[in-house]
């Protein structure tokens, strides 16, 4: 009986009706019927057309016989040479070539007093000729004019303002820096092309066997130049007083260091300065050849003294610069800011 219940259950659940028959055990299902279902079949489309759409043979016969063949104008393409760079030309001195530039241009050796002249009659205003060391190994002269001064007036491009020839004694060498080279770095983004390659024509004019040095650095690294990474580039530079600006000026005065001043505006000044005897030996320990860099640049400019960070100005000025050699060095990029700092307290 149970049994009996439960099928009851499940077959009410789906709706099924159910006859039973107690006595006789019989159970019948009773399905429902199926639904009828009328299918509507569409009837075929009836296309008409009117009119003729066939071709006479006389039509026919004249597409073949029609011209197909492609009618060109007489309009000429213009003719396209392959670009290539002639091998036989090299680049003059001092110019960029294979993406690399020299630092410095080399001359034979000659006195303090012929290199002056040589300056002076090209048109270069002498600003300084003082010897490096003790010994007089090495001189330096600063020299500058009219045309680099005017474009060095923007900020924190007085660095540009002047250019060095070092007197190598010891190596019998003059090297003089090479404006695309050092104006590119100094000038940023202010760099002048024609400016550089005017500078470096009148420098070949002047000095009749000029030469490039064997440093060299790819050009388009100079603005953004450091020795390496992690060190200062050129706009990392160091502000070691404010002021007024007269002030400031007279305070270096009073100094005796300062070997020359340059006016670039009525806010801005170049001022070159001597360091102290003790940190000025590091030239001995890099070499003689680049001594030029000294007298040091100082800039005085919107009421800040700013100064090129010493492990970037050395690192610029001896672009062949060794990890070993600059280890030599390590203290002196301190030395040379407390012996400029001494100058403006």
């Amino acid at each position: 009986m149970k049994n009996y219940h439960k099928v009851l259950i499940v077959l009410s659940i789906f709706l099924i009706p159910i006859t039973s028959t107690l006595a006789s055990n019989v159970y019948e299902i009773k399905l429902p019927d199926v639904p009828k279902v009328e299918a509507v079949v569409p009837e075929p489309i009836t296309l008409k057309v009117t009119g003729s759409t066939s071709k006479t043979n006389k039509e026919i016969l004249e597409e073949l016989n029609r011209d197909k063949s492609i009618k060109f104008s007489n309009h000429k393409a213009p003719v396209y040479y392959e670009h290539k760079e002639d091998s036989s030309k090299v680049a003059k001195v001092g110019e960029i070539f294979n993406g690399k530039v020299t630092a410095f241009l080399h001359t034979t050796y000659m006195e303090q007093n012929k290199v002056i002249d040589i300056l002076q009659k090209a048109g270069f205003e002498i600003l300084a000729s003082l010897p490096i060391d003790k010994k007089g190994f090495a001189t330096s002269i600063v020299f500058t004019n009219d045309e680099i001064l005017k474009a060095s007036t923007k900020i924190n491009r007085g660095f540009a303002s002047t250019l060095r020839v070092t007197i190598d004694k010891k190596n019998r060498l003059v090297s003089i820096t090479n404006p695309i080279f050092f104006m590119n770095a100094f000038m940023q983004d202010d760099y002048d092309k024609k400016l550089a390659l005017r500078t470096l024509s009148t420098l070949r004019d002047a000095f009749k066997d000029l030469k490039n040095s064997d440093e060299q650095l790819k050009f388009r690294i100079l603005k953004r130049y450091q020795f390496m990474k992690g060190l200062p580039k050129y706009m990392d530079m160091t502000t070691i007083k404010k002021g007024n600006m007269h002030t400031l000026l007279q305070k270096a005065r009073e100094s005796n260091k300062v070997v020359y001043e340059k006016a670039l505006s009525v806010d801005s000044t170049i001022i070159g300065v001597k360091l102290g005897s003790r940190t000025t030996k590091f030239v001995k320990k890099i070499g003689y050849q680049n001594a030029g860099l000294l007298p040091y640049p100082v800039l005085i400019e919107g009421g800040e003294v700013k100064i090129l960070d010493p492990k970037y100005y050395i690192a610029i000025m001896y672009p062949m610069l060794k990890m070993s050699q600059f280890m030599t060095i390590a203290t002196t990029p301190g030395a040379i800011h407390k012996d400029i700092d001494k100058i403006f307290r």
